[in-house]
């Protein structure tokens, strides 16, 4: 039996009222700087829960959004630290290959974040807060290990080598030979050694590496003397000019400069050689076992200064990527929230049409 009209406009008016009250609700929800319903309490209205929680519904951002976002610019930066702490300091001198395992650990968080965003997608639910997590976690690791290679070589590791070495005092550079000195760190010799800046070298390779022996008036040319071997030598980079013996490198214009600080660089040793070889061409003398140091006045000071710019490095390093990692987050928070309020837009004028 066919209801009657009477049933039929009944049904027809009750389905009309629940669309309208789904469509207030999503308005209320959605709709950015919707008023507050009258009757609704008023008191709280400069930062009461219940203002915070309309702000939050209208900006398109769930609490669970925010904890994620707060999470993406915490953690990664915690991760970020642990591992420049593995790469630029001592433990990485002394365990060089075994650093790199531990640190591999720290690649876990963006292995589980990737993970969690392939999961969710077999689900058929949003990864997007997965997938920025991984991509933030895996930043964050190759960053550290650039900052790491970049700060450990040219700081961290030249003072942990230099610390590793020995002291010597009272070396008269005229009456030793560099095979006693291959232990050295630092040095300080006897008073009246010198540099013998008229027997400089250099040898250009892109930079130019610069030489000029350490002796006493016993082994200066201009004195009418001259050593069998010249194994001690000042040197430093780009502080002559080149195939010209005007060497300018450290403390050489210091009348109490009379120390050395080994040079550790395994890089630009080979270079100090070929600028020694050009000596002994030059000059007609000869250099066996030789030893390179910077000629300066405190060697200790300057060995310190190693450690100093690693650390100051590895403090600015920390800041740069905080910030950066927060910039980025609050970016995709931006993007994110753009989003949503166009895709719920978009639901709105549906449910109108």
């Amino acid at each position: 039996r066919a209801p009657s009209a009477r049933v039929r406009r009944r049904c027809t008016r009750r389905r009309r009222s629940a669309e309208r009250r789904e469509r207030a609700e999503l308005r209320t929800v959605e709709t950015p700087g919707m008023a507050a319903p009258m009757g609704a309490n008023s008191y709280g209205s400069a930062g009461g829960v219940g203002d915070k929680s309309r702000q939050k519904r209208a900006l398109g951002l769930t609490t669970a959004d925010m904890a994620k976002a707060m999470a993406c610019i915490l953690v990664p930066p915690l991760c970020f630290t642990m591992v420049t702490v593995l790469l630029c300091f001592r433990i990485r001198f002394e365990q060089p290959k075994g650093v790199w395992l531990v640190s591999a650990f720290f690649l876990a968080p963006a292995a589980a974040a990737f993970h969690a965003a392939q999961k969710a997608k077999k689900r058929q639910e949003d990864s997007i807060w997965q997938t920025f997590a991984g991509l933030l976690f895996l930043l964050a690791y190759v960053g550290a290990a650039v900052v790491g290679e970049l700060n450990y070589w040219y700081f961290s590791q030249p003072y942990f080598a230099l610390t590793s070495l020995k002291a010597y005092t009272e070396v008269n550079p005229s009456e030793t030979d560099g095979a006693r000195l291959m232990d050295a760190g630092t040095v300080h010799f006897t008073h009246g050694s010198r540099l013998a800046l008229d027997m400089s070298m250099s040898y250009t390779s892109w930079d130019i590496y610069c030489v000029a022996p350490i002796t006493t008036s016993v082994g200066l040319p201009t004195q009418g003397a001259q050593l069998a071997s010249y194994s001690l030598w000042a040197v430093g980079v780009n502080c002559c000019s080149s195939g010209e013996g005007n060497f300018a490198c450290g403390e050489y214009d210091k009348v109490d400069a009379r120390a050395g600080l080994r040079q550790v660089s395994a890089e630009q040793r080979p270079y100090f050689r070929l600028a020694i070889e050009q000596a002994e061409a030059a000059y007609n003398i000869e250099a066996t076992h030789p030893i390179f140091f910077y000629w300066v006045t405190d060697p200790v000071e300057e060995q310190n200064m190693f450690f100093s710019a690693a650390f100051a490095n590895w403090v600015l390093a920390q800041g740069l990527h905080f910030g950066i990692n927060a910039f980025i987050v609050v970016t995709f928070v931006v993007m994110f929230n753009k989003a949503s309020k166009e895709a719920n837009t978009h639901m709105l004028m549906a449910l109108q049409s």
